[in-house]
């Protein structure tokens, strides 16, 4: 996939380049030459490179991002776009698995890891613990509605008139029951959007999901990319579910990093414009969010 961007690979160039990018300073300037030097050596990039391996956090039961029992050579989106930062670092790779944001964020502060990849979102709240790149995944609040719960198509007509195709389109409707991760960008989306619909908050998306199954609930709502893997990997859904995917809220998708550490940041957002500009960004996300092979 980063075959022809691991040619590229001149690590303190990349450094050198973007650092002067976002500082707009001159590059003949020998005290500019010196802040790149104390940025650079300041930077976990330098550790990471001496030590030869990239520590990056996730949670391993967050599909299609990272697939528990994979299939050879469907690992994750995340898994994937870790292992090939790594590749393009010349590191080895490791994962670690960790539950939810806080932990990937007190690990990152202590070292335990050195950035994560696990579908997050990025927000103001979040930007406090961790430094986020650019995003290289655009998300939106989603639902996945029980048909049931929506009216059925006027009497007479083959095809209804009414069309459900983002979650904005329920707010007039009653009865609607949401469950839903506490404390994500989703629960507080729902929190000011739907003042007066009940919601269900549980400690994860899956369990959230199952509520919604077993009928505590009729409607989950999540970030677009979890619902597209639940579709994926339960096609059976399809004859009692609608899902309204269509942007409301733009959330970006982006990778974590320790504070103040502007220099990492640059390098790996180089890299993700690198990819993206090659299009194996785009293939990638095809691979797992479009296409249901990596389902075990």
């Amino acid at each position: 996939m980063v075959e022809g961007i691991l040619k590229k690979r001149v690590v303190f160039l990349i450094l050198l380049g973007a650092f002067f990018l976002w500082n707009q300073t001159d590059l003949n300037s020998i005290d500019a030459e010196d802040d790149t030097f104390k940025f650079y050596n300041s930077s976990r990039l330098k550790e990471i490179l001496e030590k030869g391996e990239l520590k990056v956090a996730g949670n391993q039961a967050d599909e299609p991002f990272y697939v528990p029992n994979a299939k050879e050579g469907y690992p994750g989106f995340d898994y994937e776009l870790g292992k090939a930062y790594a590749d393009f670092l010349g590191v080895k790779f490791k994962f670690i698995s960790y539950p939810e944001f806080a932990e990937y964020a007190e690990a990152i502060k202590k070292k335990d890891a050195d950035i994560a990849l696990s579908g997050i979102s990025s927000n103001l709240e979040r930007s406090k613990k961790v430094r986020f790149s650019s995003a290289y995944l655009i998300s939106t609040p989603a639902a996945l509605i029980r048909k049931t719960a929506l009216p059925p198509p006027p009497e007479g007509s083959i095809i209804t008139t009414q069309s459900f195709r983002s979650i904005l389109d329920l707010q007039d409707l009653s009865g609607v029951t949401f469950a839903v991760r506490s404390f994500s960008n989703r629960h507080e989306y729902l929190l000011k959007k739907f003042k007066n619909n009940r919601i269900f908050t549980y400690g994860d998306t899956p369990s959230a999901w199952e509520a919604v199954k077993n009928g505590t609930a009729n409607c989950l709502v999540a970030d677009s990319f979890y619902i597209k893997g639940i579709l994926l990997k339960e096609k059976s859904i399809a004859s009692n579910f609608r899902p309204l995917l269509e942007q409301v809220q733009r959330e970006d998708i982006s990778a974590a990093f320790p504070l103040a550490d502007l220099v990492f940041v640059r390098n790996f957002d180089y890299f993700i414009s690198e990819l993206s500009r090659s299009g194996a960004l785009r293939e990638l996300e095809d691979k797992y969010f479009n296409k249901s092979d990596w389902v075990p």
